[in-house]
């Protein structure tokens, strides 16, 4: 959670890699050199012991699983597969290169093999790492090369070289119990549910943030409840700043039925509260009940535009999806791009933020998502007619309540 504060450092540091990638482009470097080390605050046996099992889990969220077994039939090869939240992400198949405990050395290459997904492409990744005692606790050093094949290659190694020796500190350091208490309270999510209550201050007033605060609650509600529903489980609901809100699952959804289930939800739970106020107006004439019921339908209306990443754009996306994959990416892409328009036209950083780090997101990782079973025909037309049915009784109380004066907060 904590490195969500820390998204311009992030920012910040794939510009540079960019930069450093165009440069070595230019220079005509072939081979992409990288090397990354990390203190760790546990002994050396528990952070070699994590490195060298067969089985390496991070906590997360998302929880990742990376497992490495040997390739039936293919002396001398194994098969490394990276799970995400129980969903499978990537395969490769590598040789080893080098294994010494009392070197604290591990060496392998990966190999070109029908079973690698995505395809290696030529790639000819070769990586490592080392573990040396230290002082106080070990340093961790990661290293490798490559034939970069696209200046995404050049961003992507280097980062994720990075984001895995830190996820390595934290789980070693969890583990051997050693974790820093700080570091702890600041991946908490309620400090950041903290902060975004601040942002909303901020923005809009402490009267008007805590509605907002409760409105985005009850959203996000609704996707947890559906969570639990469709089996995947509830992690947490925490609040974003400046941002809104998230409810992170517990695993993957593995079908574009559960997947639209659970965004539709969100506004579809909001419904509730929404007509309750709306009702309690029409029988009260009470203005504040209208403006209550106005706030819930403009951020659930807004949820449901068919814009990647907001809820109708998952929405569309698992209806497209379901007819054609390669589709559900162009109207992702295209949802993003009139999302950063809008930001243009409303000159808005902060509606522009979230379109940004998506489209980043989608650039890193080649347009690649988690296959996910297809909804059926029926499922798609139901799921279609909820979502319109829910968006149109959202305009019905915005065509109500718009006309009616503000209140003053």
């Amino acid at each position: 959670m904590l490195a969500l504060l820390t998204l311009p450092i992030e920012l910040l540091r794939i510009a540079c890699y960019a930069v450093q990638g165009i440069a070595d482009a230019l220079r005509g470097h072939k081979r992409l050199r990288f090397e990354y080390a990390v203190q760790i605050n546990a002994p050396p046996e528990v952070v070699w012991r994590f490195n060298s099992a067969s089985r390496m889990v991070f906590d997360g969220p998302p929880v990742m699983e990376i497992s490495h077994e040997p390739v039936p039939d293919d002396i001398g090869l194994w098969l490394t597969c990276v799970s995400i939240n129980g969903q499978l992400r990537m395969q490769i198949v590598s040789r080893e290169l080098e294994r010494d405990e009392t070197r604290g050395i591990l060496r392998s290459q990966t190999v070109e093999h029908r079973l690698s997904m995505p395809p290696d492409d030529g790639r000819s990744i070769e990586s490592g790492i080392t573990v040396e005692a230290t002082d106080s606790g070990t340093r961790l050093t990661s290293f490798g090369e490559l034939t970069p094949r696209s200046l995404r290659d050049r961003i992507i190694y280097r980062l994720g070289q990075r984001r895995m020796a830190n996820l390595i500190k934290r789980q070693c350091e969890k583990e051997a119990g050693s974790r820093d208490r700080l570091a702890a309270i600041g991946n908490n999510g309620w400090l950041l549910s903290v902060v975004a209550l601040l942002s909303f201050w901020y923005l809009v007033g402490w009267k008007a943030a805590l509605l907002l605060t409760v409105v985005i609650v009850l959203h996000e509600a609704g996707h947890a409840v559906a969570m639990l529903m469709a089996g995947v489980g509830v992690r947490g609901i925490y609040l974003v700043p400046f941002f809104g809100g998230a409810a992170v699952p517990r695993t993957a959804y593995r079908t574009e039925g559960r997947l639209g289930f659970i965004a539709l939800m969100g506004p579809g739970l909001s419904i509730i509260p929404t007509l309750g106020l709306f009702a309690a107006y029409q029988a009260t004439g009470q203005l504040y009940l209208a403006k209550l019921a106005e706030l819930f339908a403009i951020v659930n209306a807004s949820n449901l535009l068919p814009l990647y990443p907001l809820d109708g754009g998952l929405i569309l996306n698992a209806l497209v999806g379901s007819v054609n994959r390669r589709s559900a990416l162009i109207v992702g892409w295209i949802g993003i791009l009139i999302g950063l328009a809008l930001a243009v036209y409303l000159q808005s950083f902060l509606i522009g933020i979230p379109f940004m780090l998506f489209a980043l997101q989608r650039y890193l990782s080649g347009g690649r998502t988690m296959e996910l079973e297809r909804l059926t025909l029926h499922d798609g037309i139901m799921l279609a007619i909820g979502t319109i049915a829910t968006f149109a009784l959202y305009i019905l109380v915005l065509k109500t309540t718009w006309p009616l004066p503000a209140i003053r907060l």
